[in-house]
Order: structure tokens, then C-alpha cells, then sequence
């Protein structure tokens, strides 16, 4: 009879042995867990963090930088935006095959694909150069490549250049002038801070209401 009790406690000892185990291992791994996804995020919001600084320090976001201010991480989108060229003439002087094109991919990763030569030691990627190029020749030689539609991501100034329409008229048609960096503020972001009545969807087809009626001029 004590056998048995003695075994029954022994059993006893050895399940909650194993169960504090068990949970002491779960909380490990919780913890790792945790601490990996911590790093993670922490680490992305540090280098947003450097992105944002350097956009502000270099004027991206007022339409002023230098073309040296471009970097790998940028994408063609951020890029055509923030220097007032069309997305698509970039990407044809990239010689980027149509079906292929992506506005959202970082210059870096266009790189690694289409260019044989790739950075080294830190340096900034080949494409880099090119893009900045491109953006020097199209100031010499504006070309309108048209726009299909209008977008929230669009600057005035963007659409301006992309259609041939001048930056002024399309200010004009929208009550607005060229201070407080409007011409290059996303369409979003301008109807925001300017208050435009019925919001970014208003300002959008007061935009498009203007380029047809300059069309039939």
C-alpha cells in the first residue's frame, strides 16, 4: 500500500516536473519570440526614421534636392515624384521592358536585376546614376508622356510635367497658388492641408475637370 503511494507521489512529482518544464520552455520561446519581432520593427522604424531625416535634410519633400540626393532604397514612384518626372519616361530610359515595370521597386533591387555591374563597399547602386541622369535630360528636353488617370500620389507639379498643362493653370482651376510648397505636396496630402471642400476625391476631378477643358482650348 505505502509502495503504491510512494510511486503515486513519485508519478506526481514527475508530471509537474514536466509541466513546469514545459511552461518554462514556452516562456523561453515567447520570450525569443518576442525579442526577434521587437529587433525586427525596431529596427525597421530606426531606418524609416533615417529615411524621413534625410528626405527632409536633402528637400525631396519641397521639390528642391539635388539629383545627388538620390539613393538605392528609393523607389521609381518616389523618385518621379519627388523630382517632377514622368514615371514612364524614367523607366524607358532604364530600358525597363513594359510588361516588367513596377513602380513601387526600390532602385536597389532594379539593379540587381537589370544592371551586370553591382555596388561595392557601400557604394550606391549604377542604376542610381542613371536615374539621376535621366532626370538632368528631361529637364533639358520635357517630354509630356500623358497620364491615364489621376492618383492621390500625384503632385500638381507631377501632373503638370506628365501632361503638358501648365503647373500655374492647374493651381488656378484649383483655387490654389504655389506657396506653401503646394505644387509638390501629394494630391492627398494637399487636400488635406488646404482644406479643399469635398476632400482629395473633390480636388482629383477639379484636376481632371481642368485638363479636359484645357485639351479643348
Amino acid at each position: 500500500m505505502s509502495q503504491r503511494r510512494g510511486q503515486t507521489t513519485i508519478t506526481l512529482k514527475e508530471k509537474m516536473i514536466k509541466t513546469l518544464s514545459n511552461r518554462t520552455i514556452l516562456a523561453a520561446l515567447f520570450i525569443i519570440v518576442g525579442l526577434v519581432v521587437t529587433i525586427f520593427f525596431g529596427t525597421r522604424a530606426f531606418h524609416s526614421y533615417r529615411q524621413i531625416q534625410y528626405i527632409r535634410e536633402k528637400g525631396l519633400d519641397r521639390g528642391v534636392a539635388s539629383v545627388d540626393a538620390i539613393r538605392g532604397w528609393m523607389t521609381i514612384r518616389y523618385v518621379s515624384v519627388a523630382y517632377a518626372v514622368p514615371e514612364e519616361y524614367i523607366f524607358d530610359r532604364l530600358n525597363i521592358p513594359y510588361t516588367e515595370r513596377n513602380s513601387n521597386d526600390i532602385l536597389g533591387r532594379l539593379n540587381r536585376k537589370y544592371e551586370s555591374e553591382q555596388p561595392k563597399d557601400g557604394a550606391e547602386p549604377v542604376i542610381v546614376d542613371k536615374v539621376a541622369q535621366a532626370i538632368l535630360d528631361y529637364r533639358e528636353n520635357p517630354v509630356a508622356t500623358g497620364l491615364t488617370d489621376i492618383r492621390p500620389w500625384m503632385t500638381v507639379r507631377y501632373i503638370a510635367n506628365s501632361t503638358g498643362v501648365p503647373e500655374d493653370y492647374l493651381l488656378q482651376q484649383l483655387g490654389l497658388d504655389a506657396s506653401h510648397n503646394h505644387p509638390v505636396m501629394p494630391l492627398h496630402d494637399l487636400a488635406d492641408v488646404t482644406h479643399f471642400k469635398g476632400g482629395p476625391r473633390r480636388l482629383i476631378e477639379t484636376i481632371e475637370t481642368a485638363l479636359a477643358n484645357y485639351e479643348d482650348k
